[in-house]
């Protein structure tokens, strides 16, 4: 029996040559919240559906039939390269010919945004289906309404229509995202990269984590210990390792035939015909020499600038005059009443800020004597005052938010520089 296809890392056409139809069981609850469970609605019926491909005459009654599944991920906004992927996660369903298939797939979004698919291939039997959600650049992340668990999917094989899965996000504004949210989603998204298949291993499963980090960081609800938990999901996941098996397993060797019911469900590779003996190469002759290995395609980083807020002083020196509390003398003219006790005031007071004032109000007594046949006199009078003696220098600025880049990195393999 053919070994099941690997997951494919790159997002294929939704009208590759399917010839499949996916069976969905909604079992629809409460409004749920895409970081915990998904929410998928059946494809287009009328997508585009290839003619099916001829079951090959060799192959045993046994051997375990796939189809491929698309799955189609859309964002009413904010979903972009800068975000994490959507995470498919894919189980078998317990009592099945899958139970014991249990991984993730990623699906990023394409170049415009707020939309994305890929292909999977699946075994004929039944799986469960639910979508961690991504984290923007801003620290948003998704609810999909409508479904309150996992929907139940079943592949089969023997029909034409093609395959797809829907799933519709609604954006949750960043300020409206709580800790609880993304820690959780950051406890989900390590488990993905842990049990994920190509999609989330190597480059793609270390540029995930790169951009939890970050994305995860700038939401401004979010707590010190989740930032850490996010810092920290690199050293605590092995995004190196074998990526998970997405096909039930095959029966042991020793098995085949002993009972026909113990390999249901299970992938058997079929005998193979004897291939006509072929003549031996020459001595020192290295048959995988006989082609150079293809090249590995050079990976050319697309770099992003991540963006964060800090609080700057915007300055504003103005001049404070500087004052201080004198004592002012003054005088005031008097002259006598036909009421010798009494001398009525003759004037207002002459106050005296400079020696100048004092002689200038001297003369002045002296010229009304002289000249007006004065025979009065003056009081002195006193006053406090605040007297301006300098001035000073003093910033008078505030405080402003700014938006600057922290750190560029790159969106396919998560380096920065």
């Amino acid at each position: 029996m053919d070994k099941i296809k690997q997951w494919i890392s790159s997002h294929k056409p939704q009208t590759a040559g399917i010839a499949v139809t996916v069976v969905l069981a909604l079992a629809l609850g409460g409004v749920g919240i895409a970081y915990t469970t998904g929410a998928f609605t059946p494809g287009d019926a009328n997508r585009p559906v290839t003619e099916t491909k001829k079951t090959d005459k060799t192959k045993t009654e046994d051997e375990a039939k796939t189809a491929e599944v698309t799955l189609n991920v859309t964002a009413d906004a904010g979903w972009d390269e800068a975000s994490t992927p959507a995470i498919a996660h894919i189980k078998g369903t317990d009592g099945t010919d899958t139970e014991g298939v249990d991984f993730y797939h990623a699906v990023a979004p394409d170049a415009e945004g707020n939309k994305g698919a890929s292909t999977v291939t699946l075994a004929e039997g039944g799986y469960t289906v639910s979508l961690i959600s991504p984290v923007n650049a801003d620290g948003s992340a998704y609810e999909v309404p409508g479904t309150g668990k996992p929907v139940d999917v079943t592949v089969d094989a023997d029909t034409q229509d093609a395959p797809a899965v829907d799933c519709p996000m609604t954006r949750v504004p960043a300020d409206e995202v709580t800790d609880e949210m993304l820690a959780d989603i950051v406890e989900k998204t390590k488990d993905a990269v842990e049990g994920g298949d190509e999609t989330l291993k190597g480059e793609a499963g270390t540029d995930v984590l790169a951009k939890l980090e970050a994305n995860v960081a700038a939401n401004a609800n979010v707590t010190d210990e989740t930032k850490q938990t996010a810092k920290d999901a690199d050293k605590e996941v092995d995004v190196d390792g074998a990526p998970a098996k997405t096909a039930p397993k095959a029966p042991d060797a020793g098995n085949k035939g002993s009972d026909k019911g113990s390999d249901k469900g299970r992938v058997v590779a079929p005998a193979k015909p004897s291939a006509p003996s072929k003549p031996s190469k020459p001595s020192g002759t290295n048959a995988s020499s006989s082609k150079p290995a293809k090249p590995e395609p050079k990976h050319e980083h697309r770099w992003v600038e991540h963006k964060a807020t800090r609080q700057v002083w915007v300055e504003n020196w103005v001049d404070v005059p500087d004052y201080e509390t004198r004592e002012i003398s003054g005088g005031q003219l008097y002259t006598p009443t036909d009421d010798p006790d009494f001398w009525a005031p003759n004037g207002e007071t002459y106050w005296f800020y400079t020696d100048a004032d004092r002689e200038a109000f001297h003369n002045l007594i002296i010229n009304k004597i002289k000249n007006e046949d004065y025979t009065g006199s003056y009081i002195n009078r006193s006053k406090t005052e605040k007297v301006q003696v300098g001035s000073h220098r003093e910033d008078h600025g505030h405080w402003e938010t700014e938006t600057y880049v922290d750190y560029v990195y790159c969106a396919d393999c998560g380096a920065r520089k």
